[in-house]
């Protein structure tokens, strides 16, 4: 039997390439820029796929006895986290930001930072300050660096 590899087709070999690629380029970044709305308490499909993209075994995690451990260290993440509503401090949460954290954890990223822009549904002023207060947090961040 030929190898699975052989048996894909055009599109599976595309999806393939892409795949690795992006893995490449994760592993090879020193900091990412996430950029995440929440979309009814979770991520948007490409951003999962993205994950799902990222998360391999034996490249950016690997199985151990004592369970899995990441292998992806060493880079910072800027989460840019927004919302229509507001959630901080809700029942409601960050639940699009806490899976983030969980799964950059699990490939061994630690050094995350999130920058919030909330109540965009809620008009144009409290959109705007939301995003002043976004913009002033970047620019914290970056100042830093």
């Amino acid at each position: 039997m030929p190898p699975r590899a052989e048996l894909r087709d055009a599109a599976q070999k595309h999806e393939a390439e892409l795949a690795e690629r992006t893995l490449e380029e994760f592993l090879a970044a020193d900091a990412i820029v996430i950029g995440a709305p929440m979309y009814n308490f979770a991520i948007p499909s490409q951003l999962k796929t993205w994950i799902d993209r990222i998360a391999v075994a034996g490249k950016s995690f690997k199985y151990t006895e004592s369970g899995p451990v990441g292998l992806a260290g060493g880079k910072t993440v800027v989460i840019a986290s927004s919302a229509g509503g507001i959630h901080a401090g809700q029942p409601s949460g960050q639940a699009h930001e806490d899976y983030l954290v969980r799964m950059l954890n699990f490939v061994g990223i630690d050094d995350i930072e999130i920058v919030r822009a909330e109540s965009l549904a809620y008009g144009e002023e409290p959109r705007g300050e939301a995003m002043k207060g976004a913009a002033q947090r970047i620019c914290e961040l970056f100042a830093t660096a």
